[in-house]
């Protein structure tokens, strides 16, 4: 197998699409296996392997067919998943906060005036979103639908849906934090 990944890895590195076929074909089964082994979850297994031959096809040129390439996959594979363990970690912090937020406010008559101010804050913030972005955030966070949900209504991939949600969430909490002195 690896004098057959030697060649399709250098026809890969320089840009042949059968050789980029061929590899997904010989390896996509244990990267959806491994991913799944690790997530326990179909969706992120499926996510994590397109990732993984993203990645792939990306770097293609970079590619060194001596190396084993078996084992470089692997790495990637691996990779991938703690990327969407960290970002999922990330998102979980990002909610806690929010919900921190919005409960401290309903919890105290005093906080009304704070509670308002953070409100017209985080609007302000999700309003100077790109509009797909925007629309995006608004439909996992406000409307509180699946990722699956959102690719499906708006007809893009899980990973681009994904994307949005993890670049929102991050410009989001940029802006509140530069424009917290508002809520003083």
């Amino acid at each position: 197998m690896e004098n057959q990944d030697y060649f399709c890895v250098k026809c890969l590195a320089q840009g042949d699409e059968e050789a980029f076929v061929e590899l997904y074909n010989r390896y996509h089964r244990k990267i959806y296996y491994i991913a799944f082994k690790m997530t326990q979850s179909e969706v992120l297994a499926e996510d994590v392997t397109q990732n993984v031959f993203l990645k792939i096809w990306e770097m293609r040129a970079s590619l060194d067919p001596k190396q084993n390439f078996a084992a470089y996959i692997n790495v990637i594979c691996r990779n991938v998943i703690f990327d969407i363990f960290k970002r999922a970690t990330r998102e979980e912090s990002v909610k806690k906060e929010l919900k921190q937020f919005a409960e401290l406010s309903e919890s105290d008559q005093e906080d009304d005036d704070f509670a308002e101010t953070y409100k017209i804050l985080l609007y302000n913030a999700i309003s100077e979103l790109p509009p797909q972005r925007r629309l995006v955030f608004e439909m996992c966070k406000l409307q509180e639908k699946s990722y699956s949900e959102i690719a499906q209504s708006l007809e893009i991939s899980r990973s681009t849906v994904q994307d949005h949600i993890v670049k929102a969430n991050k410009f989001v909490r940029d802006y509140v934090l530069a424009h917290g002195d508002q809520l003083i």
